[in-house]
């Protein structure tokens, strides 16, 4: 009997929708080899949807395969409740060995082990990696975490990092090399058995200019010195370096050129360590961003509007690649609308895991299978963020609520709009005066859908305990 298939799944973290060079909308500049290789293998997906266009709540909703509005709304810091299953928790249960290496970023409990937010509390056997949105990529010692004032912020973290239930300094290591190398660990440990790997790089976010200096000198990009506690905080390293001013805004692209080349390169590492151990034709892999891409990163999200925080394309619209050898042929485009609720209910049909769960995502095998059936999602899909709601449905997107800017993430208000975006991709041409019908018949399941989120029994199960933010 054929042994059940391994799951991997990738995560990069505000990659921008044209920064993936196998897509025919690419970005003229931007080279990406391996996750080329990976779609050229596999299936690209053109319209694929997140659940939120920041990372804690749409990570809750891809790990879960249910709307995380169902227990949260829309909030930063997005739990986990007690009584809804993670994907690693159904595979834990069904025999899968289960590892996560990189960003962990849920609820209120960061830089703690004790929350159920924590990797290891909801399905993991072993996890290294942070738990903040955000994480030096090179200062990771005890010694630095011990000298600096503010270690400990939401996203402006730094330190050592956790190592299943301790923490570990690794020295002058990158985290992007760091969470591969023990990826790599972990698929060599666990190659002859079922397993589920997660792979959360904090690339390409914030700080997008720590780079290894082979990469910054390829695209022509000047180092900037790493923190050190002489300069003060962390907090306002990170602000300096965080936003458009002390870095030229032209210069951006070209330190996210630099970081997402390094991305790529250890992407092919993975997929290189699964041909060399023969399970590469028996391995689901999907890979995809969090969100949309973020301006002052560099990021490109082409064609579409608008980027991370908004709920316009470019927010909620990502690049995603799924592969799996001994089931698809490679060099698919598939153009119907997914969602990254289809992962948990596809990986649990992949894997003949028996689930009473009550899913929001559908199963894509059947449809990958036979794609002349036509788009898996014939009933829409929302989204409600930051006072921003939207739904799409089949062609058709209404967006009603507050725009948040990116740059200042303060809410504008915007009047309600309708937009076609099979025929206005960049969402320009309201036409909710010319299609009141349709914009009625899309508000009314957008009210009808929030009612029920906010009556979801699972709001009642949610554990928000905070660990103040510290080890």
């Amino acid at each position: 009997m054929p042994q059940s298939p391994n799951i991997l799944v990738i995560i990069t973290d505000d990659q921008g929708y044209a920064d993936i060079s196998a897509y025919a909308h690419a970005a003229s500049d931007i080279s990406t080899p391996n996750m080329d290789r990976l779609a050229n293998e596999g299936i690209l997906f053109t319209q694929a949807y997140v659940t939120a266009p920041v990372c804690s709540p749409s990570r809750a909703g891809w790990n879960t395969g249910r709307y995380q509005q169902r227990w949260d709304g829309w909030s930063w810091n997005v739990g986990l409740p007690d009584n809804t299953k993670t994907l690693a928790e159904h595979l834990k249960s069904a025999g899968y060995t289960t590892g996560k290496f990189g960003k962990n970023d849920y609820g209120m409990g960061y830089h703690s082990a004790e929350p159920r937010e924590y990797p290891l509390n909801h399905g993991f056997d072993e996890f290294v990696g942070f738990s903040s949105h955000a994480h030096d990529y090179f200062c990771l010692t005890e010694e630095i975490e011990n000298s600096t004032p503010d270690p400990y912020g939401n996203s402006a973290a730094l330190g050592q990092l956790f190592h299943n239930n301790t923490r570990k300094s690794y020295g002058d290591e990158y985290t992007t090399e760091v969470f591969t190398d023990e990826a790599i660990s972990f698929l060599e440990r666990h190659e002859s058995e079922p397993f589920f790997l997660t792979v959360s790089y904090n690339s390409v976010h914030q700080l997008i200019h720590e780079v290894p200096d082979r990469y910054l000198e390829k695209h022509g990009a000047k180092p900037i010195p790493n923190y050190d506690p002489s300069m003060g905080t962390y907090r306002d390293y990170y602000a300096k370096y965080g936003r458009t001013g002390t870095i030229p805004e032209e210069d951006f692209r070209a330190y996210y050129l630099a970081n997402i080349e390094c991305l790529d390169d250890n992407v092919g590492r993975l997929l290189d360590t699964l041909d060399n151990l023969n399970i590469a034709d028996n391995t689901l892999i999907f890979l995809f961003s969090d969100n949309g891409g973020c301006p002052h990163t560099g990021a490109i999200n082409t064609p579409l509007r608008g980027s991370i925080y908004t709920i316009y394309e470019g927010g909620i619209r990502v690049p995603f690649i799924m592969r799996w050898p001994d089931k698809f042929a490679g060099g698919q485009t598939y153009p119907h609308v997914v969602s990254t609720l289809n992962i948990v209910p596809t990986c649990l049909s992949a894997t003949n895991t028996d689930t009473e769960a009550n899913l929001d995502g559908h199963c894509l095998l059947k449809t990958l299978a036979n794609p002349e059936i036509g788009t898996v999602h014939t009933e829409p899909l929302f989204w409600d963020w930051g006072g921003q709601y939207a739904v799409r449905n089949g062609d058709w997107k209404l967006i009603q609520g507050k725009l948040h800017d990116p740059e200042t993430k303060n809410p504008e208000p915007q009047d309600p709009a309708l937009y076609n975006v099979a025929k206005d991709i960049g969402e320009r041409s309201d036409l909710s005066k010319i299609e009141p019908e349709t914009f009625q018949r899309l508000n009314s399941a957008l009210e009808n859908w929030r009612e029920e989120m906010n009556n979801d029994p699972a709001k009642v199960h949610t554990p928000y305990v905070n660990y103040q933010n510290k080890k």
